[in-house]
Order: C-alpha cells, then structure tokens, then sequence
C-alpha cells in the first residue's frame, strides 16, 4: 500500500499507541513529512481527495426561496426589502440585501450566512414577493443549491458517530442517504437538496463540515465530487485508516467541536 518502507503511520498503527498518542504523534509526523514525503498513499486518492473541499462556493450567489432563473430574477426584483422584512418577523433573518461588491447584484436579496442564519423554508417571502422574482413554489421544489458534505471533515465519515445535519433537514430521508461500514452510519447528501443550509448551521464541527453551493456550480463540480465519493468508499480499511488519521484527524481536532451546534 505504501511506497515507503519508512511511513511513520504504517509503524505506529503497529506498536498499540492509544488513539490520543497516535492523534499526537500524527500532527507532529504530518508536519515533519509533509504531503510528498515519507508516506504516499496509491495514485487514486490524493492530497484534495477527501480533504477540505476547496472555495466552490465562490461564483453563485445563494438567493431565497423561489427565485426566478437569476437573469429574470435581477429583472424583476426591485429591491423593494419586503423577503428581507418577512425573513425577520418569522425570526430566521437569512435574507440580507447585497452591497457593492456586485454591482449587476447590489440591492437584491440573498442568503448572506447560512453557518448562523440559513433558510427556515417557510416560504413566506415568495408569498409575499410584489413582483414574482421569488415564485409560490412548493418547499420540495425550491432549487436554492446544493449542500455537498466535506468527507474529510465530517465526523460521520472519519467514525465518530454524528446524524446532526440529517436530523436537522426539513425534508429527512427524501434528501440524506447512509453508507453502513465498521467507520459508522455515513451520510450523504442527494440531489434532491434544496439548499436551505440547515444541515451548515447544525454541523457541530467548528466551522461546519458542509456548504451549499448554486445548482450552477454544482453542476460544474458534479462529476469530480461524485468520483471522490466513489473512489473513498472503495478505499481499503488501511487506506482509509492511513487518511483520517494523518490528515484528516488533526483538521478536526483544530476546529473543534461545538456541542451546542448538534441538532438533537
């Protein structure tokens, strides 16, 4: 499995360290050795395989509930504040009005935060929308994004044990499959997400361990993120161990856990 007879990983899995020790002595040889030296995993999975997922959420622009396709969305939306006014009286406060820093955008609404202030689904703001940019739709049909669990950040998907961002999704089993293994009951999010970004605020891991992109983007990425999925399920039982533990493990333990963010 791996091209080095030295691998530090490979040697300590053998010598019964506790898991707190090896957790240790995995953070102290990960920055010793770095990502290309010491222990290589086989081509197939790499550095950005299962780690952080990279900025995708750059390049869409989350808007409420209903909105229109976003060219006929800029069209008719005149910035009028009612979703903004609706969105707080239900106490969610998700809608925020965009600034400057997108001038074919500034003044419409869209959804700032979803870590803090995601979408409840209400749908009370297309309800009272006064130019139809946010249609009456059915909150199973609203197409606000797509949430995309990071594998390598997840705590279901590195054996602790986690349903949080499940629990926490309007719409339950219709939108979360589950991966049974010996790591735990992992989850996935399918494609029939809406967006909404609950699963984000409930994910205990500081920071959140899922983002919501547009559908646009996702559709740009579908195709790398599913084979990263695949190719992590097929991993063997070393692979995987070799991952959580010399990657994965440390960037979880630096971000924490935050108790009071699981959805109970």
């Amino acid at each position: 499995m791996f091209t080095s007879a030295l691998c530090p990983f490979k040697f300590l899995l053998r010598t019964g360290v506790t898991r707190r020790e090896f957790l240790k002595i995995s953070i102290i040889a990960v920055t010793l050795f770095g990502s290309s030296g010491g222990c290589s995993l086989k081509k197939g999975i790499h550095e950005e395989a299962t780690g952080p997922l990279p900025d995708i959420d750059i390049g869409g622009i989350i808007r409420p509930p209903g909105a229109l396709p976003e060219r006929e969305f800029r069209a008719k939306c005149i910035s009028c504040g009612v979703c903004v006014n609706v969105c707080h009286v239900m106490k969610y406060d998700a809608i925020q009005i965009m600034g400057t820093g997108d001038i074919k955008s500034f003044g419409t609404p869209y959804i700032k935060d979803m870590r803090d202030f995601p979408c409840g689904l209400c749908m009370e703001c297309p309800r009272h929308c006064p130019t139809g940019a946010l249609r009456k739709i059915e909150k199973e049909k609203v197409a606000m994004g797509q949430a995309l669990i990071d594998f390598g950040l997840c705590f279901g998907w590195n054996g602790d044990v986690c349903l949080s961002c499940s629990k926490a999704c309007p719409l339950g089993a219709k939108v979360f499959d589950f991966y049974n293994s010996e790591w735990g009951n992992q989850p996935f999010i399918n494609e029939d997400c809406v967006g909404c970004g609950l699963c984000v605020k409930y994910c205990p891991l500081g920071g959140s361990a899922v983002k919501v992109v547009t559908k646009n983007k996702y559709s740009e990425i579908r195709s790398w993120y599913l084979d990263e999925f695949r190719r992590l399920r097929e991993l063997s039982q070393d692979e995987r161990y070799a991952i959580v533990y010399s990657r994965n493990m440390p960037e979880i333990t630096a971000r924490g856990r935050l108790v009071e963010r699981e959805y109970r």
